[in-house]
């Protein structure tokens, strides 16, 4: 093999490597970008680690990574990790895998959660004591794959990088 076809081999082995760690989604607060979530299969878990790309977030956290879960704790190393009270990972989980024309999960006595999906959008609620506690909105792009979920109650976008 020459020198020319090693670069070469070396060059596409880089840019295969830099797309598969790039970073597919953005994760904002009130507009402001928090960090990027490599991917959403720990969904699966209902978890999602980001990697803190705000510098003011990472000098506030201390960490350079956040964990937003529910159910277990993931084993994660660095990082900060919040709880995820509304059933937000659970709806967007739902939504994702399912697409429920409308279903109703029962968390406890008080507390409940509607998925209901048409066509290429879903909204949540979530009902804590019969009055909603959290809403938002899951949205797909023209190929059925999530695109953006925007939570209401905290202004949270999820929302898929480098798309308009």
């Amino acid at each position: 093999m020459s020198l020319f076809n090693h670069k070469a081999l070396l060059t596409t082995f880089a840019l295969t490597l830099s797309i598969a760690n790039a970073s597919p989604y953005l994760i904002k607060y009130k507009g402001i970008t928090l960090g990027e979530i490599d991917n959403l299969n720990t969904l699966n878990k209902l978890y999602l680690n980001a990697k803190a790309t705000n510098p003011i977030v990472r000098f506030l956290l201390r960490k350079k990574r956040y964990v937003f879960y529910a159910g277990e704790k993931p084993n994660i190393a660095d990082a900060k990790f919040r709880r995820d009270k509304n059933q937000l990972l659970f709806a967007l989980r739902e939504a994702i895998q399912h697409r429920p024309k409308e279903k109703i999960f029962t968390i406890t006595n008080d507390k409940r959660l509607v998925v209901s999906c048409k066509e290429k959008v879903c909204h949540y609620y979530y009902f804590k004591h019969g009055k909603i506690n959290d809403s938002g909105l899951i949205e797909f792009d023209e190929n059925n794959k999530f695109f953006k979920l925007t939570e209401k109650k905290s202004n949270v976008v999820i929302v898929r990088k480098n798309d308009k």
